[in-house]
């Protein structure tokens, strides 16, 4: 399977779908809808490393792209973190170190798949 160079540029969009999935998170703990939004949100992060990684193993891009790429995601986590009208509180507070840590996830196994190369 060939991939397009910029196939790895494809965690950007994803951060930014699943931050923008945070204004969807009901105010309420007891709403029906809370964990399975927060689920939702897990499942796209979790699918934006495994998208990441194979794209970065099948592509081998620099050290600089990866850099690159990582504050791209921190400009993509920062956008909907400013424009969202978040209903609780809480789930701006939780917002930061979900974000931040799916980046600095996706960081991580990039490098971790260039050493490996």
């Amino acid at each position: 399977m060939t991939l397009p160079s910029s196939a790895t540029f494809a965690v950007v969009p994803l951060h930014l779908t699943a931050g923008f999935l945070f204004a969807l998170v009901p105010a309420s703990v007891h709403h029906p809808a809370y964990y399975a939004v927060f689920g939702a949100i897990v499942l796209t992060l979790l699918v934006t490393v495994v998208v990441y990684g194979f794209a970065v193993w099948q592509l081998q891009p620099g050290f600089a792209v990866l850099w690159l790429q990582f504050l791209l995601v921190l400009l993509a986590v920062a956008v909907p973190f400013f424009t969202v009208d978040f209903g609780d509180a809480w789930t701006a507070i939780v917002y930061l170190p979900i974000m931040a840590g799916s980046a600095l996830a996706c960081l991580l196994l990039g490098h971790a798949l260039r050493f490996m190369a």
